[in-house]
């Protein structure tokens, strides 16, 4: 029987009308192990965000604009209708004038998530149950088995102890007596711990509530507590599973915060219960976190550089080594991971290589399997945005490159990107910007002809944490999560064209938000951190004007210099040729 028709059978057995699928897990995170890939499970699609509606009868799939074409190849057409995300809401305001009976896992929906159903729906239509899924996962994959190590001062450039002291003076500023961390990035950036939970992201599964004062409360896996025992000092360990008989033990005149937006429902609904007072407080690790210290960005800074080697000698192979009726992109992805795995500090990939050829490039979140790996050809456009996970910096680049000769069409877009990528590169602006204001400076050129793209510019990177970072991001959907972009935070740069079925063209960098002059702090611009050539065989030259012609040839100029000196005698004559000035 199908997964959907399994859930479809215990709705009907329960009176239950809808059932709610978001893609996440009970951390809330946007990458997840195994065992939590329910939304895949259920409907095959395996990109990273996405939501399904189940109805008796019928089932539905949303996603953004980055997964259209992927949720149609994966998809049964027969069994789900693919929609896109921002009809999700407006699709359960129907339900709502219906009367329909909703039911939902509230491990998996934040607060404000719930809080905005509750306003759609009636208390005895809303119904918080045991996720079916679960119970029909026969082979399910089992919990993540964790290996757990502390993080160096050296790279994080701040002990626990004095973050911990930190959090807690601001705490001290409210009438808050526990909060609750649920994002598994905030816990190991506040206790300088990493491990290997979630597959690319750095992180430990587990939860933390901070007293206003005294001991952190780690719930964890117990099998591992041994290896954080130097920590003993400024945490008390608990088991994973007790977290819920902690929370419900609480004195009641205490008052239980947590950021609404990122925790999930099930701990304020087990406050509600109990007549545990909460308290919505915006994360107070989150901009700590994203603001870098000066160990932090030298550390980025240091990492992007052994990464642009990599990513230079990569190139060159590509461009001169390789014989294309031999190639394809799962052994192009494999001979990059290679080169990653001889850098110093190199701990794993930041997350899964899209290696993208000719049609598969205008995918942009496209993942390569044995099944839909593509051989190379002349004249045809490949795409690679990769990153690893260092113990020093998280990297993310994209280069879009062409074997043979490109179109008129494939030049002129191409060019119009990288006149977006560079209108962000440059951008001067005041203090208190959000990205969402940033962002028409990347499409304006690509609008110029009806043209855009369907994601984000840029979202925020961590250090050695997950390589998608809030609360900074560049795009043009504005919403209550998008943070202000403030000094020392790093962002992508990524703006893009895709023409589905035939290329996709992609550039990205990674930035840091600076001061522009010291003598007046209120103006911010950024560094990009990012070294590898840009292929200008794909440039339209007489696109650019004076200033991003400028812009390139001493970006170029850069990527010699600060790569050359590692590449051997070959590599370096090919990266003088193709960062030479335009």
């Amino acid at each position: 029987m199908l997964p959907v028709k399994k859930i479809q059978n215990i709705m009907k057995e329960n009176g239950k009308d809808i059932f709610l699928i978001n893609r996440t897990d009970e951390f809330l995170n946007e990458d997840i192990a195994p065992y939590a890939e329910r939304l895949n499970w259920i409907s095959n699609f395996s990109g990273s965000a996405g939501r399904a509606i189940i109805e008796i009868n019928k089932a539905y799939l949303f996603v953004d604009g980055r997964y259209t074409l992927q949720a149609i190849n994966q998809v049964d057409p027969a069994t789900f209708k693919i929609k896109h995300l921002r009809d999700y809401w407006s699709h359960l305001k129907r339900y709502a004038e219906e009367n329909k009976l909703i039911c939902l896992d509230s491990k998996l929906h934040s607060v404000n998530e719930v809080e905005k159903m509750q306003t759609l729906f009636s208390d005895s239509s809303l119904d918080f149950i045991i996720n079916p899924i679960d119970l029909c996962w026969n082979c399910k994959p089992s919990y993540p088995h964790s290996t757990a190590f502390l993080h160096d001062i050296k790279y994080t450039g701040k002990n626990s102890t004095i973050k911990i002291k930190e959090v807690q003076e601001n705490l001290n500023t409210t009438f808050i007596d526990f909060y609750l961390l649920s994002s598994l990035d905030s816990v190991a950036w506040l206790l300088n711990i990493r491990g290997d939970d979630i597959k690319n992201i750095p992180v430990l599964c587990c939860y933390a509530i901070i007293p206003k004062q005294g001991k952190i409360e780690l719930f964890i896996n117990s099998k591992i507590i041994h290896l954080l025992k130097d920590l003993e000092k400024l945490i008390n360990f608990h088991s994973l599973e007790n977290i819920d008989e902690f929370i419900v033990k609480i004195d009641n005149k205490k008052v239980f915060g947590m950021d609404e937006n990122f925790t999930p429902y099930h701990f304020k609904n087990l406050c509600i219960k109990n007549d545990i007072v909460t308290y919505n407080f915006e994360n107070p690790c989150l901009y700590p976190k994203a603001i870098k210290n000066v160990t932090e960005l030298n550390g980025a800074r240091n990492a992007n550089i052994r990464d642009g080697i990599s990513i230079s000698k990569y190139l060159f192979w590509l461009k001169t080594k390789i014989k294309l009726d031999e190639m394809d992109e799962l052994k192009a992805a494999e001979y990059l991971l290679n080169l990653r795995k001889d850098n110093e500090l190199y701990f794993s990939p930041s997350f899964d290589t899209i290696s993208a050829f000719g049609p598969h490039s205008a995918l942009p979140h496209y993942r390569i399997t044995k099944k839909s790996n593509f051989s190379f050809q002349n004249n045809s456009i490949y795409l690679i945005d990769s990153g690893a996970q260092y113990k020093d910096g998280t990297t993310d680049i994209t280069r879009t490159i062409i074997f043979g000769t490109p179109t008129n069409e494939q030049k002129d877009r191409f060019t119009r990107v990288l006149k977006g990528h560079i209108s962000i590169a440059q951008a001067t602006f005041e203090v208190n910007t959000k990205g969402s204001q940033l962002d028409p400076l990347a499409r304006k050129y690509l609008k110029e002809i009806n043209c855009d793209y369907d994601h984000g510019t840029g979202h925020g990177i961590g250090s050695f944490l997950s390589v998608h970072e809030g609360p900074q991001r560049i795009s043009k959907n504005q919403s209550q999560n998008e943070g202000f972009i403030k000094e020392g935070m790093i962002l992508s740069n990524e703006p893009g064209y895709y023409k589905e079925g035939e290329y996709g063209i992609r550039i990205e960098n990674l930035i840091v938000c600076c001061v522009k002059n010291p003598k007046d702090p209120n103006i911010l611009h950024f560094e990009t951190i990012s070294w590898a050539p840009i292929d200008k065989s794909l440039i339209e030259v007489s696109m650019l004007d004076n200033n991003e012609l400028k812009w390139l040839n001493n970006y170029h100029q850069k990527v010699y210099e600060k790569l050359s000196y590692s590449l051997d005698q070959e590599e370096r004559k090919w990266l003088k040729l193709v960062t030479s000035s335009l």
